[in-house]
């Protein structure tokens, strides 16, 4: 009996010894969690006053940038390069690309290729898209004087009408029975390629006639090509 309540009284002691322990260390826990919330909380307020005086700042900052702009935009504009002057002439610019496409579809190798037609439809728009937006550069530029201005107008509303005729022609060729053409204007030739094994003097005498009908080119300046 003696050694049972012996034995009750040690289970009770080790217990007691237990809930101290667990409560011990609860307790430190918690103290070791207040003290880094307080920490974190600490740096928080620490961060949060960096960013306020950085936004501080920023309106200085964006006011003298904006300063700088303003600065800027008010200097003269003295250093605008023109994009026309006397050495730069419209119609040698126009001419020039004129005969660079001409060269390129009448080429005998280029017209020997399969997509051949749409190759060369493909290069003649890009070349036609530089030379209109070096027109517009110079119809746009305040630095242009009006007759450079007007001559690269001009230029501009030849080229349009130019292309509207290569467009009709092809069509129109296109209608008596072959397959593909191709139409480049310039000012005092016409080049003509068709997509046909040879020619006849009848397919010949086609051509010709509708594109001295549209172009009033005379014959001997229209050359004709077939696509082989």
């Amino acid at each position: 009996m003696y050694r049972f309540k012996r034995r009750n009284y040690l289970v009770l002691s080790l217990v007691a010894v237990l809930c101290f322990i667990s409560y011990l260390n609860y307790a430190i826990n918690k103290y070791s969690l207040l003290e880094t919330s307080s920490e974190f909380a600490r740096y928080e307020e620490i961060k949060l006053t960096e960013v306020d005086l950085a936004d501080s700042e920023l309106p200085s900052e964006e006011a003298s940038d904006d300063g700088q702009s303003s600065a800027e935009e008010q200097k003269p504009k003295s250093d605008i390069s023109l994009v026309d002057s006397t050495d730069n002439h419209v119609e040698d610019l126009v001419s020039e690309a004129s005969t660079t496409i001409a060269s390129s579809i009448t080429n005998s190798k280029t017209i020997k290729r399969s997509n051949y037609f749409m190759e060369s439809r493909l290069n003649t728009t890009i070349e036609r898209e530089k030379i209109v937006g070096l027109l517009n550069e110079m119809i746009n530029n305040e630095m242009t004087d009006e007759n450079n201005r007007k001559a690269a107008n001009d230029q501009k509303l030849k080229l349009i009408d130019i292309m509207n005729k290569e467009k009709i022609i092809e069509n129109l060729i296109k209608a008596k029975g072959f397959e593909e053409a191709l139409v480049f204007i310039t000012d005092n030739s016409v080049n003509v390629i068709v997509e046909a094994e040879k020619l006849t003097d009848s397919d010949m005498a086609k051509i010709l006639d509708i594109v001295m009908r549209e172009t009033k080119v005379p014959f001997d300046n229209i050359k004709i090509l077939n696509k082989f």
